[in-house]
């Protein structure tokens, strides 16, 4: 019952730092260098992304307490390292927003496209 709870925690709370990824890269897209659109993404991702990825983080790590995976499972490594470069990438681009620099923030939001979706098919397949 405890695992179940925790688990729907886990997937709300991946699901919103999603939507705010995605909601914020429609924002990037839309209008770019625009003080105002890049002060939005940056209160998007204060106030929303990085609490509920925190929240990621404390929920995966009981769940995977209570069901007691290791580390040295492939599918529970990866995960885990590409939690920490999508969230870095992510960080990064909001970073490279305070410069112009088009192309560093196209290859960061690249970059944690590519590690969430990595890290989405080794939860869903546990490899």
């Amino acid at each position: 019952m405890l695992y179940d709870s925790i688990k729907i925690f886990h997937i709300i709370s991946a699901s919103l730092t999603l939507t705010s990824m995605a909601y914020s890269y429609g924002l990037w897209l839309s209008v770019e260098n625009s003080n105002q659109v890049m002060e939005r993404i940056q209160t998007q991702t204060w106030a929303v992304i990085v609490p509920f990825a925190i929240l990621q983080l404390l929920t995966g790590f009981t769940m995977m307490s209570l069901k007691h995976y290791g580390l040295s499972q492939f599918w529970m490594a990866g995960s885990i390292t590409g939690f920490i470069v999508a969230v870095s990438s992510w960080l990064a681009f909001v970073y490279c927003l305070l410069s112009s620099n088009q192309r560093a923030q196209s290859i960061m939001l690249s970059i944690c496209g590519t590690a969430l979706l990595c890290m989405i098919f080794l939860m869903a397949n546990k490899i």
